[in-house]
């Protein structure tokens, strides 16, 4: 089949889906990548051509906004919400025009779906939403607003209904171009009633009376591709053979705090439980000196991570699959979208002595978890169970199907 993967967003956001689209280029299937000029590089390095969103501009600007600081002027927020607009529109023209190219089916980030759904029914095509991350999980309340299928779906439609003016201006503007006139495609919560979508994470980490919507199924995760031909640099690998295992510090994309302090709160946790570091410095630019602490840049994490005693991370999925697949212990440091969802289900499933929210990070907090994390051996035997579970999946299995299924209907 032709498949058009339409993505954007963080590093962490992208790998998953260039890891599946390798899988299904792999299978047979021809794959084209439609994402911002950033990640373009990622796909392309798996054979798959990329039709460009030039979103890179208010990518930027989206990240760079989700800062540590709880209040926000109106004026910001509005350019916020301008930026959001912009990039809806921004992707809604160039999926159209990439799908005219000859794909007959759309598989759709979450944030691009509502897009990709009107796209696909006014075009004759199939869209299928693969979700990394699921929006009813972006309540700020998620760990308990999500632990049944009724606040799940309640917690849906919240993020729908609260994401909808941001859609409005690239909906009406599809409905013109494509003569979609149903009221159902007027917000997104009517445009995704009965979509199908498969979600990219283990079902072994959710609530266990957590009945996802119908069409919804959880597929298991899937894993960036694995660069054969990389190598640490010397730096890095003298550093691991020179001590004992150290403790990972990173936090992605998002800015906890200003750089210098977080810094040197990572570097006080350090010195007092007597651990080693390895830091990624990440969007924020991370800079930590002393003995036995190295700043590093990217750097893989399935390579990474089993090299390490324990992980201090910001629980977004992909690096909490990360962690869990390499079976080592974290404390999760979340501030906003799933990763609060993450960090309690980590704890929940006593995969975590517990998480410390970023707006109430201190050195004390950080210092206490972590020292339990890595003193009481039944969190990496945990994490070592549930890592065997998460091996025996293959998200892109229930994707591959997916697409048999559709082939077989035609």
């Amino acid at each position: 089949m032709r498949i058009l993967l339409v993505t954007w967003g963080s590093t962490g956001d992208v790998l998953p889906y260039a890891g599946l689209g390798a899988r299904l280029k792999a299978a047979g299937h021809e794959v084209t990548a439609a994402t911002s000029e950033r990640h373009a590089a990622r796909f392309q390095a798996g054979g798959m051509p990329v039709h460009i969103l030039p979103l890179a501009r208010h990518e930027e600007s989206a990240l760079s906004a989700e800062r540590f600081d709880r209040w926000q002027s109106p004026a910001r927020l509005r350019r916020r919400k301008r930026n959001a607009q912009e990039m809806t529109q921004v992707i809604a023209r160039g999926v159209l025009e990439a799908v005219t190219n000859g794909a007959e089916i759309i598989l759709a980030h979450p944030m691009t779906h509502p897009l990709c759904a009107v796209i696909a029914e006014g075009t004759g095509r199939t869209c299928i939403g693969i979700y990394a991350a699921s929006p009813g999980m972006l309540v700020p309340q998620a760990g308990a607003n999500t632990a049944t299928g009724r606040g799940y779906r309640a917690a849906e439609r919240l993020v729908w209904a609260a994401t909808h003016p941001l859609y409005a201006p690239a909906l009406s503007w599809l409905q013109r171009e494509l003569g979609a006139r149903s009221r159902r495609f007027r917000t997104p919560s009517g445009i995704l009633r009965g979509a199908r979508v498969l979600h990219g994470f283990s079902p072994a980490l959710l609530p266990k009376r957590l009945v996802l919507p119908q069409g919804h199924k959880c597929a298991g995760y899937w894993w960036p591709t694995t660069d054969s031909t990389w190598r640490p640099d010397d730096r890095l690998a003298d550093f691991l053979a020179s001590g004992p295992a150290p403790v990972f510090f990173g936090f992605g994309s998002l800015s906890i705090g200003g750089a210098e302090p977080l810094s040197d709160m990572i570097k006080s946790v350090v010195r007092r439980l007597g651990v080693r570091a390895v830091v990624q410095a990440g969007w924020q630019g991370l800079d930590v000196h002393g003995d036995g602490i190295l700043t590093i840049g990217e750097c893989p994490h399935d390579w990474l991570f089993p090299r390490m005693s324990a992980l201090v991370h910001h629980a977004g999925s992909g690096t909490v699959g990360a962690g869990l697949r390499a079976g080592v212990p974290a404390v999760p440091v979340p501030l906003v979208l799933d990763q609060p969802f993450w960090a309690r289900r980590l704890t929940a499933l006593g995969l975590s002595p517990g998480y410390v929210s970023a707006r109430r990070l201190t050195a004390d907090s950080l210092s206490a978890t972590l020292r339990t994390a890595l003193q009481d051996k039944r969190y990496r035997e945990r994490c070592a169970k549930i890592s065997r579970t998460i091996e025996s999946e293959d998200g892109t299995i229930a994707v591959l199907d997916e697409l048999e299924g559709h082939l077989a209907s035609r």
